[in-house]
C-alpha cells in the first residue's frame, strides 16, 4: 500500500484543526446571520462619473444620491433568505433503529445489504473528496498561487462576528476586503493574505500581525505574547470607556456600555456600515479563492522587484479577486460608500453642507494660488497619488506615511496619540483596511530639533515611504535642511518615491524640486478647522489642551503623576489644532481614494473595453518614479540648497544615504539602531546594548482617557469609519493562539527578506569577516545610555517611556536622546556596513560629554577591563560645562583594518556644525571607490586611545554611509 501523499496528510491535519475549532466555537443563528448581511449603508447605488479626471474642489456627491431605501434592503433580505432556503433544502434518511421491529428490508434491500451500500457510499465519498482536493491543488498550483496560506482562518468570527461566509462553511476566513478585526483601536490581528508590502511590515510594539513570525534580537523590543489580552483583545462592540481597567462601578460600566451600543446603532442607521461579501467559497465547494504569490510570481520575469508587484494581466491567477468582474463591481460600490460616509462625518463635524468649498481640495495647474479649501496639490501630483493608491489596492500593499518635524509636529503639550498624523491614522486605518491596504503612519518629529539628523540616514530611520510630510519651519528656516530632507526622501530606498507634503513654510523648496526633477508635491492651507458642536459649548481658547498624565485604573496605581502636562508652550498647537491638521490630510486622501475608485470603475465597467484586471498603466509606478530618481542623481549638487549646507561634500545631495541611530522615534527600532550593526566581542560575545535599561510599569495598550472623549451626541468620525454590521448576540469573539510558523520555508524566506531590507542589502547583519586575522578586535566598553524603554517607532502601536519612575505615564511620547558612548577603555566599536559603493561615512557626534560619564566602564582600569579593579566611580552631570579633551586625546578609525589616527585638532576639522545642535563629522571620503560603483562590505571601526582612560569620552547618536 502506497504511503499517503504529503498533500493528503496536510489536508487531514487541516480537517482535524477545523473540527477542533468547530467544537470550540458555537454556531450563530441563521436569522441573526442574515441580519448581519442586510446593508443600510449610504452609497449602494453610487453613480459613476463620465470622466475620471481630477477636478478642482470636486466634492463627494450629496448624501441623497447615495441613500438606499430601507424597503429595498428588506426586499433584498427576503429574497436572500428564500434563495438560501430553496438551495439548501433539508434531506432526511430513514434509520434502521426507527423502523418497525418486524421489518427486515429497507427500500427493498435487506438490512445487511443496506449497511454494505452505506459503507460503499462512504468510501466513494472519500474518493470524491480526495479527487476534489487534488483538483483544487492542481488548479491553484497552475495559477501560481500561495498554497496553504490563501486564507488565514479566524474562528473567533464564528461566534457572531461580521463573518463574510455562511455558517455551513467549515471555517471563517478573512478576505482581502473584509474587516480585519472588530477593534476600536485598529486592525491588530491580520488573518489576511500577505500583500506586496509584507516584508516591510513593522514587527514589534502593538503592530498588526499575521502570525508570530519574528524573534527580535533585543529583549527590550521583542514582540509580546500573542494571547495577551492587554495587547490585542480590545473589542469594537465594547465601549473603550467601559474598559475593565478603568476605575468604575458596575453601574457606571453598564451605563457606559449602554451609551456605546446606542452610539453604534445610530451610526449604522444614519451613516451605514461596511458590508462587503465574497461568495467564492460557497460557489466553489469550499475552495479558497486563488491569490497571487507576490514573492514568486515574478521569478521568470527580468528585473522583477517583489516589493513592487508590477505584473501583467496574464500573471493573475484565474478567479483571483483582481480578475472577478462581479467582485470588483461590488467592492467599488462599497468602497465609494465608505469614503462618502467618512466625508459626510467630517463635513457634519464642522457644520458644512455637502459641496461646501471649505472642505474642498485645491487641484492646481501650476499657476493658481494655494488658497481655498483645506489642502492643495498640483494636478499631476494628484494623479500620481491616485496611481499610488491604485497600486497599493491592486497588490494589497502597506502604505507608509511619515512625518518629520520639530516639537509642534511631535505633539508636545499633548498626549502623543493626539498629534495630527496619529489622529489621521486613527480615522483612516479602517478605511485603508477595508480597501485591502495596511496604513502605517509614523510621527518621527523630534522636539528642539529639525529633520536633518534623521534625513541623512535615508530610509534607515525614516523607512521606505509613499507619502512624506515636512513640518519644521520653526527650526529649519532657510530651506537648506528642508532640501536635504526632501532629496533624501526621493532618493532613498529600493521601492517607492514618495509624494512630498508641506505642513507650512516649505512650498518654495518643493516648487524648485517640481521644476528640477518632476517631484510630486502638495500641502495644507492655512485655514484652521474647529468642530461645531451641536449639544455643548466649548471655549477653544481656554480649553486649548486636554492632555492627561494619568487616569484612574483599577489594576494599578503608579507613583505620583503630574497634574500639569509639560510642553504646553504658546507656540504649540493644542488637541483641536492637531485635529484640524489631521482632518485636512484625511480629506485629501478621501478625495484621492474616491478618484482612484472612480477611475477603476470607469475603466473596467463602463464599456471602455479594458476590463479586469485593471490595466498596469493605471497602477504601475516604477517607470514614472525612476525618472524622478534619475533626475535627482544627475543634478548639479553644488547648485542646490542641499549642496550649500554640505559644501564640504556636495555629492551626498545626489547619493541615496543610509544610516542608523539611537535617538527615538525611528522606524523598526532595533534594526535601525547603531547596535544592530555592531560586531560582537570574540571572547565574551558582548554586543553594545542599552545600559541600565529601565523596567516598564505596565504593558499593552493604554486605556482611552475619559476626559478626551467626544461629547455625547456629537459626530465621531473615527467610529463612523469603523462602522460594521451589528454582531449576533450569541457570543463574543474568542481569542486564538496562533501557531508559530518558524519551520515553514516560505515564512522563513520572508523573515530573512525583512531583515535584509531593514539593512538595505541582501546579506545578514553580522556575516562578513576580513581575510586573515584582523587586529581590529571589537571591544567590550561601548554602550547606549539614556535610551527610553519600550518600542518607540512613532506609530499608534508604539509602547514607549513607561518607566516606573515616570511621573507622566500617559504621555506616550517617543522623543528620546539615546547615545552610543565609549571612552579610552572601551576598545574598538566595529560596525558591519553592507553594499558600500560611495566610500562615505559620517556621524553625528558629541565630544562634550563629561569625563568618566561612560557608565559601562565604571570601575575599569584597563582597556576592555582586562584587569578589573575598583575605581572611584564618580558620575558627572551632563549639564555641566563641556570639559576639554585630555592632552593626549587621540581618536582612531579603521576601514577594513587600515587605521587612521587624529588628534583633537584633526578631529574637529572634520566636524561641521550644520544646524542647531547638529555636528556631523566626515570620517571617511573615498572618491576613488565612488568612481568604481562597485558594492563592497566594509568593516568600519572607531576607538579612543592615549592616556585619557575614562577621562576621554566620545558619543555618537547617528551614523550615515553610502
Amino acid at each position: 500500500m502506497d504511503p499517503p501523499e504529503e498533500e493528503d496528510v496536510e489536508l487531514a491535519s487541516l480537517m482535524a484543526e477545523t473540527i477542533n475549532d468547530n467544537n470550540n466555537y458555537a454556531q450563530s443563528d441563521d436569522d441573526e446571520e442574515d441580519d448581519c448581511r442586510t446593508s443600510v449603508r449610504r452609497g449602494s447605488d453610487a453613480p459613476s462619473s463620465s470622466s475620471s479626471s481630477v477636478s478642482s474642489f470636486a466634492p463627494p456627491p450629496r448624501r441623497s444620491q447615495y441613500s438606499s431605501s430601507p424597503r429595498h434592503h428588506t426586499l433584498r433580505q427576503k429574497q436572500h433568505q428564500q434563495s438560501r432556503s430553496s438551495s439548501s433544502a433539508p434531506t432526511t434518511t430513514s434509520s434502521p433503529s426507527s423502523s418497525n421491529k418486524n421489518d427486515h428490508a429497507i427500500f427493498g434491500f435487506s438490512s445487511r445489504n443496506a449497511i454494505l451500500l452505506l459503507i460503499l457510499a462512504g468510501f466513494v465519498l472519500v474518493l470524491v473528496l480526495v479527487a476534489s482536493k487534488l483538483d483544487s491543488k492542481n488548479e491553484t498550483d497552475a495559477a501560481s498561487t500561495t498554497k496553504g496560506v490563501a486564507h488565514h482562518f479566524d474562528p473567533a468570527t464564528k461566534e457572531g462576528g461580521s463573518s463574510t461566509t455562511s455558517k455551513e462553511d467549515n471555517g471563517v476566513y478573512i478576505g482581502f476586503h473584509d474587516a480585519s478585526s472588530e477593534n476600536i483601536y485598529g486592525a491588530n490581528r491580520y488573518y489576511k493574505h500577505k500583500g506586496v508590502g509584507y516584508p516591510l511590515a513593522p514587527r514589534g510594539g502593538l503592530h498588526p500581525i499575521y502570525m508570530m513570525d519574528l524573534e527580535v534580537e533585543d529583549d527590550s523590543e521583542k514582540l509580546p505574547d500573542l494571547d495577551d489580552h492587554e495587547y490585542y483583545h480590545e473589542d469594537y462592540e465594547l465601549s473603550p470607556y467601559a474598559d475593565k481597567r478603568l476605575k468604575l462601578t458596575d453601574a457606571e460600566r453598564t451605563s457606559e456600555q449602554t451609551e456605546w451600543n446606542q452610539k453604534l446603532s445610530e451610526i449604522r442607521t444614519e451613516y451605514g456600515y461596511w458590508n462587503f461579501r465574497d461568495d467564492y467559497r460557497q460557489n466553489h465547494k469550499g475552495k479558497d479563492r486563488p491569490v497571487v504569490n507576490w514573492s514568486t510570481v515574478g521569478d521568470k520575469k527580468k528585473e522583477y522587484n517583489p516589493l513592487l508587484g508590477e505584473i501583467d494581466p496574464s500573471d493573475f491567477p484565474k478567479d483571483a479577486w483582481q480578475t472577478d468582474d462581479t467582485y470588483i463591481a461590488n467592492f467599488l460600490r462599497e468602497g465609494r460608500s465608505l469614503i462618502q460616509r467618512v466625508q459626510d462625518g467630517i463635513y457634519e463635524e464642522h457644520g458644512w453642507e455637502r459641496g461646501d468649498a471649505q472642505g474642498g481640495i485645491n487641484i492646481m495647474d501650476g499657476s493658481s494660488p494655494t488658497t481655498g479649501g483645506v489642502a492643495w496639490m498640483y494636478e499631476g501630483s494628484m494623479k500620481a497619488l491616485v496611481k499610488k493608491l491604485l497600486c497599493a489596492m491592486m497588490t494589497n500593499d502597506h502604505f507608509f506615511v511619515t512625518l518629520g518635524g520639530h516639537s509642534a509636529a511631535a505633539g508636545h503639550g499633548n498626549n502623543f496619540f493626539q498629534s495630527y498624523i496619529l489622529e489621521f491614522q486613527r480615522v483612516m486605518e479602517p478605511v485603508f483596511d477595508r480597501l485591502g491596504m495596511v496604513l502605517v503612519s509614523s510621527n518621527l518629529a523630534q522636539g528642539g530639533m529639525g529633520t536633518l539628523q534623521s534625513a541623512m540616514a535615508g530610509v534607515g530611520i525614516y523607512n521606505e515611504n509613499d507619502f512624506m510630510l515636512w513640518d519644521s519651519s520653526m527650526t529649519e528656516k532657510d530651506g537648506r535642511a528642508q532640501d536635504v530632507f526632501m532629496r533624501q526622501a526621493l532618493l532613498g530606498g529600493k521601492r517607492r518615491v514618495p509624494i512630498l507634503f508641506d505642513m507650512g513654510g516649505g512650498k518654495g523648496i518643493m516648487d524648485k524640486l517640481v521644476k528640477e526633477v518632476g517631484a510630486n508635491v502638495g500641502g495644507v492651507t492655512g485655514v484652521g478647522l474647529l468642530p461645531k458642536f451641536k449639544n455643548v459649548t466649548v471655549n477653544f481658547a481656554e480649553k486649548k489642551y486636554n492632555a492627561a498624565c494619568w487616569t484612574d485604573r483599577s489594576d494599578m496605581t503608579p507613583d505620583v503623576q503630574y497634574d500639569k502636562f509639560g510642553g504646553q508652550a504658546s507656540w504649540h498647537p493644542g488637541n483641536y489644532g492637531h485635529q484640524s491638521g489631521a482632518r485636512k490630510i484625511t480629506l485629501l486622501f478621501l478625495h484621492a481614494l474616491d478618484e482612484a475608485l472612480l477611475l477603476w470603475q470607469n475603466t473596467t465597467t463602463s464599456g471602455s473595453g479594458e476590463g479586469n484586471p485593471l490595466n498596469g498603466k493605471h497602477w504601475h509606478l516604477h517607470a514614472d518614479e525612476d525618472k524622478i530618481r534619475s533626475s535627482l542623481q544627475s543634478a548639479n549638487a553644488t547648485e542646490t540648497e542641499c549642496g550649500k549646507i554640505f559644501d564640504f561634500l556636495p555629492r551626498v545631495c545626489t547619493t541615496p544615504m543610509r544610516g542608523a541611530g539611537e535617538w527615538t522615534p525611528r522606524r523598526d527600532p532595533y534594526h535601525s539602531s547603531i547596535r544592530s550593526l555592531a560586531k560582537a566581542a570574540p571572547m565574551s560575545g558582548y554586543v553594545p546594548g542599552i545600559f541600565d535599561l529601565k523596567e516598564q510599569l505596565y504593558k499593552g495598550r493604554d486605556v482611552h482617557i475619559p476626559g478626551q472623549r467626544i461629547p455625547w451626541g456629537e459626530v465621531d468620525v473615527a467610529v463612523i469609519a469603523r462602522s460594521l454590521p451589528p454582531r449576533s448576540s450569541s457570543g463574543r469573539r474568542r481569542r486564538r493562539s496562533l501557531v508559530a510558523a518558524t519551520t515553514n520555508a516560505r515564512h522563513q524566506r520572508q523573515t530573512e527578506q525583512h531583515v535584509s531590507i531593514a539593512n538595505n542589502s541582501t546579506h545578514s547583519y553580522h556575516g562578513r569577516h576580513l581575510d586573515g586575522e584582523s587586529k581590529i578586535i571589537p571591544g567590550e566598553g561601548w554602550a547606549v545610555t539614556v535610551h527610553p524603554a519600550g518600542y518607540c517607532d512613532g506609530t499608534r502601536n508604539s509602547v514607549c517611556y513607561r518607566e516606573k519612575t515616570s511621573h507622566c505615564q500617559l504621555s506616550q511620547h517617543n522623543d528620546g536622546r539615546g547615545v552610543m558612548k565609549g571612552d579610552g577603555l572601551s576598545g574598538w566599536l566595529v560596525l558591519d556596513l553592507k553594499d558600500v559603493t560611495e566610500g562615505i561615512f559620517m556621524a553625528r557626534m558629541e565630544d562634550y560629554h563629561q569625563h568618566k560619564s561612560n557608565l559601562r566602564t565604571e570601575g575599569w582600569e584597563t582597556v576592555n577591563n582586562a584587569t578589573k579593579e575598583d575605581g572611584d566611580g564618580r558620575r558627572r552631570k551632563l549639564k555641566a560645562p563641556p570639559p576639554p579633551h585630555p592632552p593626549t586625546w587621540v581618536f582612531e578609525i579603521a576601514i577594513n583594518g587600515v587605521i587612521q589616527s587624529m588628534n583633537t585638532t584633526d578631529f574637529q576639522s572634520r566636524c561641521h556644525y550644520m544646524s542647531y545642535n547638529n555636528a556631523i563629522c566626515l570620517l571617511w571620503n573615498d572618491e576613488e571607490r565612488a568612481l568604481k560603483k562597485e558594492k563592497e562590505d566594509v568593516e568600519f571601526a572607531m576607538r579612543l586611545v592615549g592616556e585619557g582612560g575614562r577621562i576621554a569620552v566620545i558619543a555618537l547618536t547617528h551614523i550615515y554611509y553610502a
